[in-house]
C-alpha cells in the first residue's frame, strides 16, 4: 500500500496562525487561519497556485514544506494579514 504524503506548514504572523495543508493523494491545497479554511484549491488550480509562486520543480504536484511556506507568504498580502 502506497503511503500518502500530507505535508503541512504552519507560520505565525502577528499572533495569527496560518497553515498550508496539501493532500498529495487528491491534490487539494487549503490555507487555514486557525481552524477556519480561508482558501481552498483543487487540481489543477492547486497545482497552478503552487507552481506560480515556487516555480516548476514538480509543477506544483508534490510541494515540500519550503514550497508550502512560500505559498503561505504569498497569501499573507492577499488575506490582509500582518
Amino acid at each position: 500500500m502506497k503511503r500518502t504524503r500530507h505535508p503541512l506548514m504552519t507560520v505565525q504572523l502577528d499572533g495569527t496562525e496560518l497553515r498550508a495543508d496539501y493532500c498529495e493523494q487528491t491534490g487539494r491545497l487549503r490555507i487555514l487561519q486557525g481552524e477556519t479554511v480561508v482558501r481552498k484549491w483543487l487540481p489543477p488550480n492547486s497545482w497552478i497556485a503552487i507552481a506560480s509562486v515556487v516555480g516548476s520543480r514538480n509543477w506544483g504536484t508534490r510541494p515540500d514544506c519550503n514550497e508550502l511556506q512560500t505559498v503561505l507568504e504569498s497569501q499573507v498580502s492577499l488575506l490582509q494579514i500582518g
